[in-house]
């Protein structure tokens, strides 16, 4: 019998191997009260030391009782808990298992490192906001198998011990004995495995895949993840978000008793970057960013003269209230730490501006801002790709959300194909995602546009899918646009290109970081909260000390050796 199974007992009614662990302990003279704690809720437990039990009990020991189920007395009735009204007179105690001294107190709320957290891991899973946080991911993987079912989508397993094809991570490596100087990798989706079901000849699939990046951590990536990974042939981008919009709406319902509305909105990727300086962004707060170009074209201050004469623009935000001086310095810091040059900014007060550079501005120039109304301009000048990161910081950090419990889903789309990544040229999504215009791409790959959507809720990144390529000369061109060689593109990906040469459907697919959507929904600070078993920051397991050396004599075995960098 479990603690909610006593719902069914009566007033009086004898309890048989009630098990749990002691949660806490309160001596009152001739009586002592223990409340007893096991997976399913908490019960006061109440021995009489004039009895035979002997109750040498300490928090965490893990006993069975016997006892009667009785209703409490009016005045101790506890109404913050379930069974808060009734108690039980323990009759017989048996300590299965004693604990040693904790390392920290089981507790909903404690001010824990996070390191002594997760080396204890087993313990924190003991809380009930861990545990309602790894039940909420266990309904969450019913309830994709539920619609998945009844929308007649394949569940089908794909390899993780695969050909290293980076994706844009790094990958983790997997060195094989019995192929001596050969490795596998752990995939860091299933992506082209899932394409291949298409060129198999099966209408769709799913997956809840464990995918592995080897790249730095933060609080929504982690090295080891999962997601939902789906694909359907015959498809465009309009059928695959029609079905996740489906399959989100149904999961929110069943797994959370959330009710969200679809269809859900569409930005395309310029229009976000424009007004929201993201392609994530929060739709929950309402004020956008607008362009203030024209009311300086004739305008005094050098800087923006020449950031204008150079195709740049000059960017704003405007909050009715007046910002302190202290909130302005902030913000500046903050900015300036990402790299920009600094905060611009006006306060309007009635008929008056002030500011650094108030006394530089002409009539018109000031009769414009005056007509923003009383309040606090903010902006950013130059190219919008390059200050949109600074644009967003300001919108999140001066704006709060209308509303923290509304789910604000938006579709992002007509991605650029390329983008630059610490000087290199890298696909924006993958180098298997169709491009808008394959004559485009031909033409000018670097402008080219991609049929890649993102699913953003909240600010956050839930998800990415395209239509894929199915053309093996276009899969070609993609890569070697890239950078890729012919040697390099026939070693990593020549099977592949094989592959979609043999009369292979247009086909499309997506894909729900699972992590991600449960720590929204659940609003935790970090997926971390939300992974049984995560990994820290900077990648390491506290609790089996994990990367760990290998010893040498087994390193033999697979060809390899440590290499002292000193050297």
């Amino acid at each position: 019998m479990n603690i909610k199974d006593l719902e069914n007992l009566k007033d009086g009614q004898q309890v048989i191997e009630l098990t749990g662990w002691v949660d806490n302990i309160r001596d009152h003279g001739g009586l002592t009260f223990v409340d007893l704690r096991d997976f399913t809720g908490l019960i006061q437990l109440v021995f009489d030391k004039s009895g035979d039990v002997d109750t040498k009990l300490k928090n965490e020991f893990y006993i069975s009782i016997n006892g009667s189920f009785k209703k409490r007395d009016e005045a101790l009735i506890n109404d913050k808990i379930l069974f808060g009204d009734y108690e039980i007179e323990v009759t017989d105690l048996i300590i299965i298992n004693q604990s040693k001294t904790l390392p920290f107190q089981i507790e909903d709320s404690i001010e824990t490192d996070e390191n002594i957290r997760l080396k204890y891991r087993y313990l924190d899973l003991r809380r009930q906001p861990m545990k309602v946080n790894i039940m909420a991911r266990s309904n969450t993987f019913k309830s994709i198998r539920s619609i998945m079912n009844q929308l007649n989508i394949f569940e089908i397993d794909t390899p993780t011990l695969i050909k290293s094809t980076p994706e844009g991570a790094k990958d983790f490596l997997v060195p094989s004995r019995k192929s001596p100087s050969n490795f596998y990798a752990l995939p860091q989706s299933p992506q082209m495995y899932k394409q291949l079901f298409m060129m198999s000849g099966f209408p769709n699939y799913y997956q809840i895949a464990k995918c592995y990046r080897d790249e730095d951590s933060r609080k929504d990536r982690q090295p080891e993840f999962t997601q939902l990974d789906l694909e359907f042939s015959d498809a465009s981008p309009e059928l695959v978000k029609s079905k996740v919009e489906e399959i989100v709406k149904f999961v929110f319902s069943d797994a959370y008793d959330c009710k969200i509305k679809t269809p859900f909105n569409t930005l395309t990727y310029e229009e976000a970057i424009n007004f929201y300086g993201t392609d994530k962004p929060d739709l929950r707060i309402e004020e956008k960013i607008f362009d203030i170009t024209d009311i300086f074209t004739e305008t005094s201050i050098n800087f923006l003269n020449d950031i204008l004469s150079s195709q740049g623009s000059i960017k704003a935000l405007h909050t009715k209230e007046l910002l302190t001086r202290k909130q302005i310095d902030d913000l500046d810091t903050e900015i300036k730490e990402l790299g920009s040059n600094g905060l611009g900014w006006f306060k309007i007060e009635d008929t008056t501006i002030s500011g650094p550079l108030a006394k530089l501005l002409n009539d018109n120039e000031k009769s414009k801002l005056l007509s923003y109304g009383p309040g606090t301009l903010l902006f950013q000048a130059g190219i919008i790709k390059e200050i949109a990161n600074y644009l967003d910081v300001i919108r999140r950090t001066v704006f709060q959300p209308l509303n923290n419990d509304v789910y604000s889903f938006v579709w992002i789309e007509d991605f650029p194909f390329f983008e630059v990544e610490d000087g290199e040229l890298q696909p924006s999504h993958h180098p298997f995602t169709s491009p808008k215009s394959n004559e485009i791409f031909k033409d000018d790959p670097t402008n080219a546009t991609a049929l890649h959507y993102d699913l953003v809720l909240n600010g956050v990144e839930l998800g990415s899918g395209s239509q894929r390529i199915n053309n093996p000369e276009i899969q070609n061109l993609v890569l070697e646009k890239w950078g890729l060689s012919k040697e390099q593109i026939s070693e990593r990906f020549g099977w592949f290109i094989e592959a979609l040469s043999y009369g292979t459907p247009v086909h499309a697919g997506f894909a729900i970081g699972i992590d991600r959507l449960i720590a929204e929904v659940l609003n935790q600070p970090s997926i971390r909260d939300v992974i049984p078993f995560p990994k820290t920051q900077s990648g390491l397991d506290p609790l089996t000390n994990a990367p760990a050396n290998i010893e040498e004599e087994v390193l033999e075995e697979y060809n390899l050796k440590y290499i002292n960098k000193d050297e």
